[in-house]
């Protein structure tokens, strides 16, 4: 009896460990007709001086792997960036200009912060 009651907890106890470990599920994107998508690299940012234009319910995708982090401050009307299996998304409902940032990975350090502009003009 007391090995049955000690197979069970370490049967929980790996459970437990294994569910932790586990990435969260993925945020389902908007269906492809609801929003215009912008597809962003990290070349097409560096030569665009690090800024982007785009109208606004546009979602932006950082589609590229060298991209290590996407992000904009919380708060405000910042959009949130979620981390995706095509890379970072962010959907901008409404016109107006937003600071973010970014790091790059391969050929760069990992701490190199960079800032971006995302420029959102009406539809």
């Amino acid at each position: 009896m007391r090995l049955l009651v000690l197979v069970v907890i370490a049967a929980a106890a790996t459970i437990s460990i294994t569910s932790a470990q586990e990435p969260p599920p993925a945020v389902p994107m908007p269906q492809a007709a609801d929003w215009p998508r912008r597809n962003v690299t990290v070349q097409e940012l560096i030569q665009s001086n690090h800024r982007l234009t785009i109208t606004a319910g546009t979602e932006v995708v950082w589609s590229d792997a060298h991209f290590g982090r996407v992000w904009f401050p919380a708060g405000g009307e910042n959009p949130r960036v979620e981390r995706t299996a095509q890379g970072f998304r962010a959907l901008f409902p409404k016109p107006g200009t937003y600071r973010g940032v970014f790091t790059i990975v391969g050929g760069h350090r990992s701490d190199d912060v960079y800032s971006m502009i995302v420029t959102v003009t009406e539809r």
